[in-house]
Formats: C-alpha cells, sequence, structure tokens
C-alpha cells in the first residue's frame, strides 16, 4: 500500500488529505468507522486536527469492490504512435467500479532513472470526482527490440571467434568425407590384389598358366562394371544433395 499525505493549513486548524493506493490488492482497511470499505482500492479522507484532535471530515471509496460490483480497469498508451524502444509509453491505468461515479486515473510514466523498487505515486488533481494521479517508475519503460534472425545473414551476426569455429568444424566434416571414400578404395584396392594375385597362384599351379591367363578374367569384367555403376551412381545422389 502506499499512502500520501497533503497538509493545507486552514486556520484554525490542519486540513491533511491522506489518499491510500493499491492497484494490485485491495489495501488493508480496518474495522473503524472512519475507513473506506473493504475491497478499497484507492482510498481518500479528508481530516481536519485542531488542538491535537483529529477529525474526519470525509471518506471516499474512490475505487473497490464489493459484492455488488466490480473493478473495472483499462490500460491504454497515451501516444502509441512514438517509438517506444527509446523512453517507453506513457500509460492511462483508469480504474472504476460499477455503479460509482468515483473512478481514479494513474498515469505511468516511464523513467529509467528509477530503482526497481516502487516509489510513490504524486498526486495531480482531484476534479468531478476523478482522482488523477501520477507514478514515474522505470517498470512503464519497453525493453529494447531485438533484431529479428535473418538465416541468410547468420554470418553477419557471429563474432569472428565464432566464424573461425564454424569453419574449422566445416573443414573437419569434409576432411572425414574425404578419407572415409579414400579408405573405401583403398580396401577395395587390397581385396582386389590379394584376389588377383591369389588367382594367379591358382592359376599356375592347377592350369600351368602363364602370361594374361594368370588374370581371371571374367572376375575383372564383373568388378569393372560394379565400379563404373558405383561412380555413376554416387555422382547422381551427389548432385541431387546439392
Amino acid at each position: 500500500d502506499f499512502t500520501l499525505y497533503h497538509n493545507i493549513s486552514t486556520p484554525p486548524s490542519i486540513k491533511s488529505t491522506i489518499t491510500q493506493i493499491n492497484i494490485c490488492d485491495a489495501l488493508s482497511i480496518s474495522k473503524i468507522k472512519t475507513e473506506c470499505n473493504k475491497g478499497t482500492y484507492v482510498c481518500q479522507k479528508i481530516i481536519y486536527s485542531q488542538n491535537n484532535t483529529d477529525f474526519v471530515a470525509e471518506v471516499h471509496n474512490i475505487v473497490g469492490i464489493s459484492k455488488k460490483s466490480k473493478l473495472k480497469t483499462e490500460l491504454k498508451a497515451i501516444e502509441p504512435k512514438e517509438d517506444s524502444s527509446k523512453s517507453g509509453y506513457s500509460y492511462s491505468l483508469a480504474l472504476s467500479r460499477e455503479g460509482s461515479d468515483q473512478s481514479a486515473m494513474i498515469i505511468l510514466v516511464c523513467d529509467t532513472n528509477q530503482s526497481r523498487k516502487p516509489s510513490e505515486p504524486s498526486i495531480v488533481s482531484y476534479d468531478n470526482h476523478v482522482l488523477t494521479l501520477e507514478w514515474k517508475t522505470v517498470f512503464a519503460c519497453s525493453a529494447e527490440k531485438k533484431s529479428e534472425k535473418n538465416p541468410n545473414n547468420n554470418h553477419q551476426n557471429k563474432s569472428p571467434k565464432e566464424g573461425e569455429e564454424g569453419k574449422k568444424e566445416e573443414k573437419e566434416e569434409k576432411e572425414e568425407g574425404i578419407s572415409a571414400i579414400s579408405l573405401f578404395f583403398i580396401i577395395i584396392l587390397i581385396l582386389l590384389a590379394v584376389y588377383f594375385v591369389g588367382g594367379a597362384i591358382y592359376n599356375i599351379k592347377v592350369y600351368n598358366a602363364k602370361g594374361f591367363d594368370l588374370i581371371i578374367h571374367r572376375v575383372v569384367d564383373l568388378i569393372c562394371r560394379f565400379l563404373a555403376r558405383f561412380s555413376i551412381s554416387r555422382k547422381r545422389f551427389g548432385c541431387l544433395l546439392g
């Protein structure tokens, strides 16, 4: 709860205007008859003091709720066309009660110099049953707009360190792909060499073959066809992947 005091000298007495405000919950009200009703959010009392004696002249239940009425709130920006990313909007928070001519208008003003600990609002006026207050607070300031991420410009937003790491990872991926293909062909060549040497030895011992007859012609033909088809299919698959 916030309690605001405004004293005026009215001889032979002093006029004190006490305003209690809570925009989040109902005020803590005691059972004294000179207090506002339970469920009041904004309460104002006018007290006259004379010779150490207080006299409560007026009690205004400006905004509140009851069994028969509900709280009506409306929050809107006063100047919505301005850029709020610089200093924030000024908001007007209207509080009223159904069936009552009393209402409160709280102007929330962005103030970046304020701490996150709420400060007290100040009374601007109280005319025609409308209490107007101004509340400077950091909570009325909007956050800075975040730049939208463009997937085509990700490299521009990255720091030099991130760019170097990305290039290094990409290079490692390419090297891994090349080494895997090289390893595959090396294994094929080793198997072919073992097969040809073994076949040549077999032909020498069994058929006493010499020269070109040492090579198993049909197997060589099948292997050549397989390698040709593998190379063609790999090129097509690589084109499809971009």
